[in-house]
Parts: structure tokens; C-alpha cells; sequence
């Protein structure tokens, strides 16, 4: 889909990773019970702030930047090896809500865009 820009590239890399955080959220706060347990994180923005860097050199971003998942460093361990807080994730969890839904209504207004100019402005 080279055709809709590298923006809509970006965009749609950017949701992608908005849904893997949400799993990766929704898995540590399913194991805040599990001794030895440590939380995970989805890391994107390194990635994306390389493909920014791309397009703003002219260059064309890359259609297989991927988010990664990694064990989340700091926070407090607890008795039981566990470190899940309940508090980080639900705000992680808000903050990705957040995001995910800003993304999708760019997305709506790009593709509205192109419909309205496959239809001849109508």
C-alpha cells in the first residue's frame, strides 16, 4: 500500500504496537499473583524514532519495524520475586487506551481523506 504514504506506514506500525502493549499490559497484570514473576514491556519508540528519522532524511520507512518485548527494569521486587504494580500497570493501561484511540481517528481521517478523493470530492 506504497500508494497511501509513508505516514500511513508509520501510523499503522505505531497501532500494531499499541495492541501488542495492550496484550503485554493484560499479561502482567494476569500474573501479579505469580511468585518469581517479572513484568514485560513492549519497546517501540526506539524503533519508531529511527523510521522518523528515515522519512525525515527522505528516505522511506520500513514496512517491518516490529515493537519488542522485553522484561520492564526497575520497579519494586517483592517477597515473592514478583515485580508487578498494579498502580504502573493500570496507568500503563490508560495511557495506551489513550494512544490507541488517537491513532485510530488519525487513521479514520487519512483513509476518509482518500475516499473522499476516490470519490471525486463528494
Amino acid at each position: 500500500m506504497s500508494w497511501i504514504g509513508s505516514d500511513y506506514q508509520l501510523l499503522k506500525q505505531a497501532v500494531n504496537h499499541a495492541v501488542l502493549n495492550q496484550k503485554v499490559i493484560s499479561h502482567n497484570l494476569s500474573n501479579i499473583d505469580t511468585p518469581n514473576f517479572k513484568a514485560k514491556q513492549a519497546v517501540f519508540e526506539e524503533t519508531l524514532h529511527t523510521e522518523m528519522r528515515l522519512k525525515l532524511e527522505g528516505g522511506r520507512p520500513s514496512d517491518s519495524a516490529t515493537s519488542k518485548i522485553v522484561d520492564r527494569a526497575g520497579g519494586a521486587m517483592r517477597s515473592d520475586g514478583n515485580n508487578v504494580d498494579l498502580d504502573y500497570e493500570m496507568s500503563e493501561l490508560a495511557r495506551n487506551q489513550l494512544q490507541y484511540e488517537a491513532m485510530m481517528e488519525q487513521l479514520n481521517r487519512r483513509l476518509g481523506g482518500i475516499k473522499s478523493v476516490i470519490r471525486g470530492g463528494r
